[in-house]
């Protein structure tokens, strides 16, 4: 069978169409069911830096890199959530950053996008990575 966008890496059981349909002719349909979509796998995907996979089970995970240096940058997810679990965010330097005086942090988020707050006395941020978990 022919692997689309849809069914990313999901491990077919039957190597084709043919075979499949001669299979499910002996098996109760509830047990073929189980054949076909055995475990979670991989329904959507972009591989790109600013990325995200998508499970069958609903498991959507999101990353991605900033390169704005403001205060309050507002990030946009690749793919909406239904559930946002976590965001996690960690700064990039250019310099040593001026310890007390230098914040980052997630100051709010919800299932679409979020914002990362950041402060830096001496200037030495240079963005940030970020990644996201939750469910559709």
């Amino acid at each position: 069978m022919a692997q689309s966008t849809t069914n990313l890496g999901k491990i077919h059981v039957f190597p084709s169409e043919t075979l499949y349909n001669q299979f499910k002719n002996l098996v109760a349909d509830n047990d073929l069911a189980l054949l076909k979509d055995d475990g979670a796998y991989i329904v959507a995907a972009n591989l790109a830096q600013n990325g995200y996979v998508k499970f069958s089970n609903g498991l959507i995970l999101q990353w991605g890199n900033s390169n704005e240096i403001n205060r309050d940058t507002t990030v946009t997810f690749p793919i909406a959530f239904g559930v946002l679990y976590s965001v996690v965010g960690v700064p990039k330097s250019s310099s040593v950053l001026s310890g007390s005086n230098s914040n980052f942090g997630v100051k709010s988020q919800n299932n679409k996008s979020f914002i990362a707050n950041m402060y830096d006395n001496g200037n030495g941020y240079a963005g940030f990575n970020w990644c996201a978990f939750g469910k559709a």
